[in-house]
């Protein structure tokens, strides 16, 4: 039985397409609601194509909403003879209005001396322009989630190695539990430990405090410690002003899913007899000094078991939000309640 081409690339692919693209797949589309890392990934794709990406008669940058008006603009574009010859770089920035009607003409006739980049936000399984490029094996298509840990512990190693520096376990682990919405977003603040602990050898989990520690003001752990702790009222004001900030509804799942496994992780130790303070001491990411009291106390709310119940609940609602991009900010803060009323319950 014949079965249609998929051409979405696995995790493990995508880097090497990255440093060297399939040259029969002249076209890429990049998407995803990681905004960071789908800029960050298009631009090292579009180093391949041209040496030069300043260069105006190399590089063709096309706005979505204005190719939607005129389809037909992209495949002249990307089949026009450049005036030095060479390869062309049509680089595409989709936005709210659809393209896929100017995207599908080029996956059956793809351009012979030019190299067709799109970057999308976080397209649903059914979008028209998502739905042609997975079909089509002319096509590379590289979606882009919110980083996990592993995919963060990479980063930092990246990141500090190019500055000279190491990074002790524990601060790693801190470090990490401060990113993930959003890849340059973490990347920035790799970067601002790095510059902070510049020419010292080695990054210590003092230095994360001073540095990443700022990252409270955004109000996440805020809001993890309002979920956790069962303040569903300060919960309510916090999920307000984030909304207002335009916290990454990514990052605060993430944040929160990491906050839940580690509770979990402690309360197993404790229901094995050791004692609250004990099971803080050895919590991964360590606690900082400011949020111990509020750590502890969350450990006497929750049972092993009702925590297990309540990371499955945040994976499936994670998942939720991505499929359904429009509605991630109501689904958040209803599974955040949700948390805040279980750990209500367990004060009893």
């Amino acid at each position: 039985m014949w079965v249609e081409p998929m051409t979405a690339l696995k995790a493990g692919e995508i880097d090497r397409y990255l440093k060297n693209p399939d040259a029969g797949r002249t076209i890429a589309l990049i998407y995803g609601p990681d905004s960071g890392l789908v800029s960050e990934r298009a631009r090292t794709l579009a180093k391949t194509a041209v040496a030069d990406l300043d260069d105006p008669f190399a590089v063709v940058r096309l706005d979505g909403d204005v190719l939607a008006s005129d389809p037909v603009r992209l495949a002249d574009e990307a089949n026009t003879v450049g005036l030095f010859g060479g390869k062309r770089l049509i680089w595409v920035r989709a936005g709210e209005r659809p393209i896929a009607g100017a995207v599908t003409p080029l996956l059956a006739n793809p351009p012979a001396d030019a190299f067709v980049l799109i970057e999308a936000g976080d397209l649903k399984k059914n979008a028209p322009l998502r739905v042609e490029a997975e079909r089509s094996t002319k096509a590379a298509v590289i979606p882009c989630y919110s980083d996990g840990e592993a995919d963060l512990k990479r980063l930092i190693a990246e990141e500090t190695a190019a500055a000279g520096l190491t990074m002790e376990p524990p601060a790693v682990a801190a470090l990490v539990a401060f990113l993930g919405g959003d890849r340059a977003a973490s990347r920035a603040e790799i970067r601002k430990v790095c510059l902070y602990a510049h020419g010292r050898g080695k990054i210590t989990l003092a230095d994360i405090e001073a540095v990443a520690g700022d990252s409270l003001e955004l109000g996440i752990d805020e809001i993890v410690d309002a979920a956790a702790g069962g303040d569903a009222a300060r919960l309510d004001r916090l999920l307000v002003k984030a909304s207002a900030s335009g916290i990454a509804v990514p990052q605060i799942m993430v944040v929160v899913g990491r906050h839940l496994s580690a509770l979990h992780k402690a309360r197993l130790a404790i229901e094995r007899g050791a004692t609250i303070s004990a099971a803080t001491d050895r919590f991964e990411p360590p606690v900082f000094f400011r949020r111990r009291p509020a750590v502890e106390r969350q450990l006497g709310l929750w049972t092993a078991a009702r925590l297990e119940r309540m990371m499955a609940r945040v994976a499936e609602a994670t998942f939720e939000t991505r499929i359904k991009a429009s509605l991630a900010e109501a689904i958040v803060s209803r599974t955040l309640m949700a948390i805040a009323m279980t750990a209500r319950a367990g004060r009893g």
